[in-house]
């Protein structure tokens, strides 16, 4: 394999300062919100007071976050109150007053399995505190909860790192009790994932998980944390309700790998893109990574532009649509 080649031909700067906040295009009819559904505070195992979460995601430009604070383990409860709804609600009134849309959550913390899940929509976290996991996840339901499943192949559940599919997961499918899966979580990221995804119709998602401050476990390293960009009729919660149910939504790690269904995946990617022949112009703030057997790799920084050997088909490594397929980018000849 030839030596990893980037050239960068072009700086689109007319673009820059309108993108610098948005980070990625909208598609078509639908805007594209960046949504963080799974963070914890100083109500759970968190470091953080609830309204440093809508600070963050506000100085970061998300659209829509959801405290999803562990319903049965609460360390720091000597401190602050047991209500579950105590984070949502403090964070709730200053989200409104800056156009932040914050969502309540809850996350069932379990051994695995069936491991761990984010309730998302719920009105009550108080009545999710139920012994027996089904029961927890059918009041929730009876919400109008939509059903995470929370890093899967997280190391202290999974040792080898192995998404395994059990048969509290297969009920929870069968009785339409979960609706998505994270692809990306912190920082890491399971390809194995979209075997599920894809099977079982669900929806992708990524999120920071975040406990300590974002700007200290993301931002010194990344230009973002892990998040989902779920692509609503409108930025209100109405909309990404509707969106996350529909399952239009893919997950973009904090190291610029995007990952869900192919088609989808297909129209927000080349949204990103400008292409002339074989220039690629980036119109977004995500960089892509172009592999070609024959000729080698290639990567188009954001807002820039690349000049491509003319080949026919290329491989977009750091963009996943099933459990070993990445997205293909094929150009005229």
């Amino acid at each position: 394999m030839r030596p990893k080649q980037t050239l960068t031909t072009i700086l689109l700067l007319a673009f820059a300062g309108f993108l610098s906040a948005q980070i990625v295009p909208d598609l078509g009819e639908y805007k594209t919100l960046k949504c963080d559904f799974h963070m914890h505070t100083i109500f759970s195992d968190g470091l953080v007071w609830p309204t440093i979460r809508v600070d963050e995601a506000i100085e970061e430009g998300l659209d829509a976050i959801a405290i999803t604070d562990h319903l049965e383990y609460l360390p720091h409860k000597k401190y602050v109150s047991t209500d579950m709804n105590a984070s949502f609600e403090i964070a709730k009134k200053k989200a409104n007053n800056k156009g932040l849309i914050c969502i309540h959550g809850a996350e069932f913390t379990r051994w695995m399995p069936p491991g761990h899940f984010n309730a998302l929509f719920i009105k009550d976290g108080n009545k999710l505190l139920i012994d027996d996991f089904l029961t927890a996840v059918e009041e929730a339901i009876n919400q109008g909860a939509f059903i995470i499943w929370n890093h899967p192949g997280w190391i202290v559940h999974q040792p080898d790192k192995v998404v395994r599919w059990y048969d509290i997961h297969q009920t929870l499918v069968d009785r339409n009790w979960m609706h998505g899966i994270e692809f990306a979580n912190y920082h890491e990221h399971y390809t194995s994932v979209l075997e599920f995804t894809n099977k079982y119709d669900l929806a992708v998602f990524g999120n920071s998980d975040v406990h300590g401050m974002v700007h200290e476990v993301f931002l010194k390293k990344h230009a973002h944390r892990t998040m989902t960009l779920v692509f609503a009729e409108n930025k209100s919660e109405k909309a990404v309700k509707e969106a996350l149910f529909a399952k239009r939504s893919i997950a973009l790690s904090d190291d610029d790998i995007l990952a869900g269904p192919k088609e989808l995946v297909d129209q927000f990617v080349n949204a990103c893109f400008k292409i002339d022949g074989n220039v690629l112009t980036n119109l977004s703030e995500i960089p892509y990574t172009f592999k070609n057997s024959t000729v080698g790799t290639y990567t188009l920084e954001p807002l820039e532009s690349l000049i491509l050997p003319a080949e026919k088909e290329w491989e977009i490594t750091n963009v996943w649509v099933e459990k070993n397929e990445h997205l293909k980018l094929k150009l005229e000849q």
